[in-house]
C-alpha cells in the first residue's frame, strides 16, 4: 500500500512539473511575439512621424515634379549643368576643358553647342577666346578649332578640376600650371599634320591625339585648324598619365525649379556684352519658346556649330566683371581672386550679382546684392569674364 501511494505521489508531481513547463513555454513564446510586434509598431510609428511632419501646400508644378521625381541617390547628376542626364559610367570622373578659337576668321567652330559650359574671356588685343567644358569626355564630339593656353583659361579650368586641353601656350603658362598643380595637355606636342590618309579615314599613330582638319586647311590660316574628339582626349589623358578619376565639383548650386533669386529680377530679352572694340556685341537674345538665350556676335551673326548647324543656346548667362589689366606684353592679367560684380540672366530675367573665386582651384560663387547665395537654373551656362572698366557698356533690354 505504501509503495502504491508513493507511486501516486510521484505521478502527481510529474504531472505538476509538466504543467508548469508547458505554461512557461506558452509565456515565453508570447513575450517573444509581443517584443517583435512592439518593435514593428515602434518602427512604423517612427516612420510615420518622420514622413508626416507638417509641410506647406505644394503648388501644382511642385506636385507634378514630385510625382515624377527619382531619388537623388539613384540618378547621376551632371555637375556642370545640374541635369539628371549623366552616364552612370562617368560618375567619379573628371571633366575636360578645351581652349576654342573665337577669332572671326576661325568661325564657325565645331562641337561648341555640345559643351556643358562655355566661358568667353579676353586674351590679347581685345580678342576673345572660349573655354568649352564637357562633364563626360567620352561624349565630347569633334571640337575645334583648338587654340593656345592663357593663364585665365588655366584658372577657369582648375575651378572645376577639369583637365585642360589646348594647342600651344603662352610663355607664362608652363610655370603657372606647375606652381598651381593644374593638369593640362598641349596638343601641339601630340599632333598629326593633317587628317588625310589613304583610305579617307582619320588615322592617328600611337602618341598622336590631335590633327589639323584638311578641309579647314584649304580655307583658313594654319592656326585656325586644330581639332580632336572625345575618344582621342581620353587617349591623350591616358598617354600623358593624367588621372581621370576624381570629383568634378558642381559648377553652381543648381535648382530644378525656377531660381528664386530671379523673382526680384528685371526683364531681359536681350543682353549685349561689350568686351572690347574688337568684340563689342556679344549678344544673348531670349527665345520665349525654348526659354533659352541664343548667342550672336560680330555684327549680329549667329554663333554657330559647324557640325550640327545649330546656334549656341543656353539656359543661363553669367557675366563677371573682373580686375583685368595689361600684363606689359600683348597679353593680359586677370586677377580672378579679387572677385567682383556682374549679372545673372535666365528665363527672361536678370539680377545684379557679386562673385568670388578664392584661388585657381576654387569654384566661382555668385550671390545676390544682399549676400545670399544665388541658386542657378538647371541647364547649360555661358559665362562672360569681362574687364570691370567696361562694365557700363553692357546693354540690357
Amino acid at each position: 500500500m505504501k509503495r502504491k501511494n508513493n507511486s501516486k505521489v510521484m505521478h502527481a508531481a510529474l504531472m505538476l512539473t509538466l504543467s508548469v513547463l508547458f505554461s512557461a513555454t506558452i509565456l515565453m513564446t508570447g513575450c517573444s511575439k509581443s517584443a517583435a510586434q512592439t518593435e514593428a509598431t515602434t518602427v512604423a510609428a517612427t516612420t510615420a512621424q518622420q514622413t508626416t511632419a507638417p509641410t506647406a501646400t505644394p503648388s501644382p508644378t511642385e506636385t507634378a515634379a514630385a510625382a515624377t521625381a527619382t531619388p537623388a541617390s539613384t540618378v547621376p547628376v551632371n555637375p556642370l549643368t545640374g541635369s539628371l542626364d549623366m552616364d552612370p559610367a562617368n560618375i567619379g570622373k573628371r571633366s575636360v576643358s578645351v581652349s576654342i578659337n573665337n577669332h572671326p576668321s576661325a568661325l564657325p567652330s565645331r562641337g561648341v553647342s555640345a559643351a556643358d559650359v562655355i566661358y568667353e574671356f579676353e586674351t590679347e588685343g581685345g580678342q576673345t577666346r572660349l573655354l568649352a567644358l564637357f562633364a563626360d569626355a567620352a561624349k565630347a564630339p569633334e571640337v575645334g578649332s583648338i587654340r593656345s593656353a592663357r593663364i585665365i583659361a588655366c584658372d577657369l579650368s582648375a575651378g572645376t578640376n577639369s583637365i585642360f586641353i589646348h594647342y600651344g601656350e603662352n610663355a607664362r603658362v608652363p610655370d603657372y600650371v606647375a606652381n598651381n598643380k593644374i593638369d593640362e595637355i598641349d596638343g601641339n606636342i601630340y599632333s598629326k599634320g593633317s587628317d588625310k590618309s589613304v583610305n579617307g579615314e582619320i588615322t592617328l599613330a600611337s602618341g598622336i591625339y590631335f590633327w589639323r582638319d584638311s578641309d579647314w586647311l584649304s580655307k583658313r590660316a594654319l592656326e585656325h585648324t586644330a581639332v580632336t574628339n572625345g575618344a582621342n582626349m581620353l587617349r591623350a589623358i591616358a598617354g600623358c598619365k593624367i588621372t581621370l578619376e576624381g570629383a568634378t565639383p558642381s559648377l553652381f548650386t543648381f535648382t530644378s525649379v525656377s531660381s528664386p533669386a530671379l523673382a526680384a529680377g528685371t526683364d531681359c530679352n536681350k543682353l549685349v556684352v561689350y568686351f572690347s572694340t574688337n568684340n563689342d556685341d556679344s549678344t544673348f537674345t531670349y527665345n520665349t519658346e525654348t526659354k533659352l538665350y541664343e548667342k550672336s556676335e560680330y555684327g549680329g551673326d549667329p554663333q554657330m556649330d559647324e557640325t550640327t548647324g545649330t546656334q549656341i543656346a543656353v539656359k543661363n548667362v553669367v557675366t563677371l566683371y573682373a580686375n583685368i589689366v595689361p600684363h606689359g606684353d600683348t597679353t593680359i592679367d586677370a586677377f580672378l581672386n579679387d572677385g567682383g560684380t556682374g549679372y545673372y540672366a535666365s528665363e527672361g530675367k536678370i539680377i545684379e550679382i557679386n562673385w568670388t573665386k578664392a584661388d585657381p582651384h576654387a569654384p566661382i560663387v555668385i550671390t545676390d546684392k544682399a549676400g545670399n547665395l544665388v541658386e542657378v537654373n538647371v541647364g547649360k551656362s555661358y559665362i562672360n569674364v569681362v574687364r570691370k572698366t567696361v562694365a557700363a557698356k553692357t546693354k540690357i533690354s
